[in-house]
Parts: structure tokens; C-alpha cells; sequence
């Protein structure tokens, strides 16, 4: 394994079970997150983006949630750590869960506890992982509040969430993750329900901060123009699997898979005299989902085999992965 790997997922699989039926959530799923770069992870709303990102943490709802298979290996220790064998409350993964790993989650209003002050939030984290003192912590708190940008953080550090705007409880959660110094942070739509301008504001400090502290990044988001300004390599995802992984530029300029294409038609831009090309059709049932390509139902690029056989995954380039067969006579990866 290279040095140069921070996290490493193989073959992830967590279902839920219901009543409905089995609902494979995130199915066969393997990646890398490199030391120092942002992994971006687009798709439609029920694709599995969040629940990798659970996976990750050991955050997924029990007893419905289960990973059923795969590994999720951190390389921040001298030796590796396997998260998938750790129990969720074991010190273990408590070391390294807004440690290590730190994650902001997608509605700050609901992530944060409206009966504590952000700054007692922010104090609490500090005080479990860094092991410091009342006085500590809360310097470290209105330290965490000035570094993100927010005005008298001496003053917001006593406030309630429901005394700050949403731009602002954004940046505390992004305070609150930063305060250990993590080496990988979870963004998980970090700028869902922003106006454009603070939006803009919230990507730029995430990149002021990841400079500073060499900390990696995976950002989660339905929004490819945010993967487009973040990101260097980027994830696909559809039905709880990756279509396409790449880097940014073959994405946006070379992109291979029907779906990648779709989402990058259905994107406006300002200034192009050109009509927008939606995709068709929904996501289908995660309990009902069609046989072979998952995709086939929506794809204009469908062939007879998509309709039966599932397609492996297939080496387009040695970094460019489509999961189609489109591909087929490229080396085969799954």
C-alpha cells in the first residue's frame, strides 16, 4: 500500500433491513482517499453518497444498518485499522471519529444540539480528544469560531444555534470538526440550503483550511459545479454504486459513463445557447431495482446485454474506471 494513501475502501456493502425488503444502500463499493486531496462523490439524492460516508464513521443506524461485507482501512496510525471489525462505542473508534476522521453533516440546524451553546458543542469534542481543560477548550472554541471567519466569536461562543443565521451554524459545524485537526474531513453537502454568495465563502475558507492543516477531503454533493471547483479525483455513484471514478478534468471534458454525461447535461450555464438535456426517469426502488445495468431504464445508450447482465467495471484509463459495457474488450476490473 502506498505511503501516500490516508483511507482505503474495499468492496463496501451496507444494507438495511425492513419491512419493504432488502435495500442494498451501498453495494460492492472500493475507492482511495490520497493524503492532502479532496475526493468528490456526486450523484442523485438515494445513491448511497451518505451512507459510505456513515460507513466511514460507523454511524449507520443499527439495528436496521449493517455493513454485511468489505473493509474500511485508515492509514493515519503506524499500523493500519480495520473500522468495519470496531464496535461503534469502542474506544478504538471513538479515538479516531472527530479525531481523525471529523464530518460535517448535511443540515447544521438538526446536527447541532439547540439546548448547548456552539461553543460548549465545540468544547466538548476538545475536551475528549485533546484532553484539556475547561479554560483550554473554550479558547480553543473561540479560536475554531475566529478561524472560520465568524464575527465576535467571544460573543457567538455563548450563543445558541438558533441564534445564528444558517451560513453562520455552518461554520460552526466546520469549526466544530476542525477543532482536533483531522486528517480526513466529511463534507456531506456542507453548503446545502446557502445563498450562491455564502455558499462560495463556505468552499473557499474549506480550502483555505485544508492548506493549512494538510488535512484530505471528500466531499459529498448533487452538485457537480461544486466537485468542479473542489476536486481532483471524482466519484460517480448510482443505486448505491460507482459508475465512473476519474479525475477531474476527464470528468468534466472526458467523461465516459451514459450517467456522468447526463448529469453534466443537465447542468445550466450562463451564457450558452443551448437547450438543457434532463435525464429521464427517476432513480428506480432500491428494493425493487431492475435486472442487469441499473441504469439501463434511463439510458439512451442501452444495448440488449445492459437489460439482463450487470456490467463489470472496466479500466478505460489507469486512472478512468466506467462501470458500462460501452467498455466491453477493456481490461476488466469486476
Amino acid at each position: 500500500m502506498s505511503a501516500n494513501i490516508l483511507l482505503e475502501v474495499n468492496s463496501l456493502k451496507t444494507y438495511f433491513h425492513n419491512e419493504v425488503g432488502l435495500v442494498k444502500a451501498v453495494d460492492n463499493v472500493s475507492f482511495k482517499v490520497k493524503k492532502g486531496e479532496t475526493l468528490g462523490i456526486v450523484g442523485e439524492s438515494g445513491c448511497g453518497k451518505s451512507v459510505t460516508s456513515l460507513s466511514i464513521m460507523n454511524l449507520v443506524p443499527q439495528p436496521r444498518g449493517v455493513i454485511e461485507g468489505g473493509e474500511i482501512i485508515y492509514h493515519g496510525y503506524d499500523n493500519p485499522l480495520e473500522i468495519t471489525t470496531l464496535n461503534s462505542q469502542s474506544r478504538d473508534m471513538r479515538n479516531i471519529r472527530g479525531n481523525r476522521i471529523a464530518m460535517i453533516f448535511q443540515e447544521p440546524m438538526t446536527s447541532l444540539n439547540p439546548v448547548y451553546t456552539v461553543g460548549e458543542q465545540i468544547m466538548e469534542s476538545v475536551r475528549l480528544h485533546q484532553k484539556r481543560d475547561n479554560i483550554k477548550a473554550r479558547a480553543r472554541a473561540i479560536e475554531m469560531l475566529k478561524l472560520v471567519g465568524l464575527p465576535a466569536p467571544e460573543q457567538i461562543v455563548d450563543e445558541y444555534p438558533h441564534e445564528l443565521s444558517g451560513g453562520m451554524r455552518q461554520r460552526v459545524m466546520i469549526g466544530m470538526a476542525l477543532s482536533c485537526n483531522p486528517d480526513l474531513l466529511i463534507a456531506d453537502e456542507p453548503t446545502t440550503a446557502l445563498d450562491v454568495t455564502i455558499e462560495a465563502q463556505i468552499l473557499d475558507l474549506m480550502e483555505e483550511l485544508q492548506d493549512e492543516f494538510n488535512m484530505s477531503i471528500m466531499l459529498i454533493t448533487h452538485d457537480l459545479e461544486v466537485i468542479g471547483e473542489m476536486s481532483e479525483r471524482v466519484i460517480v455513484m448510482y443505486t448505491g454504486k460507482i459508475m465512473e471514478k476519474a479525475n477531474i478534468d476527464d470528468i468534466f471534458h472526458n467523461s465516459k459513463h451514459p450517467y456522468t454525461q447526463g448529469l453534466l447535461n443537465s447542468i445550466p450555464q450562463i451564457g450558452a445557447n443551448k437547450r438543457l438535456i434532463p435525464i429521464e426517469g427517476s432513480v428506480p426502488d432500491l428494493t425493487d431495482l431492475p435486472s442487469g445495468c441499473y441504469f439501463a431504464p434511463r439510458c439512451n445508450q442501452a444495448k440488449e446485454i445492459c437489460w439482463v447482465d450487470e456490467p463489470p467495471e472496466y479500466s478505460i484509463t489507469e486512472v478512468q474506471k466506467a462501470k458500462c459495457w460501452l467498455y466491453d474488450g477493456k481490461e476488466e476490473l469486476s
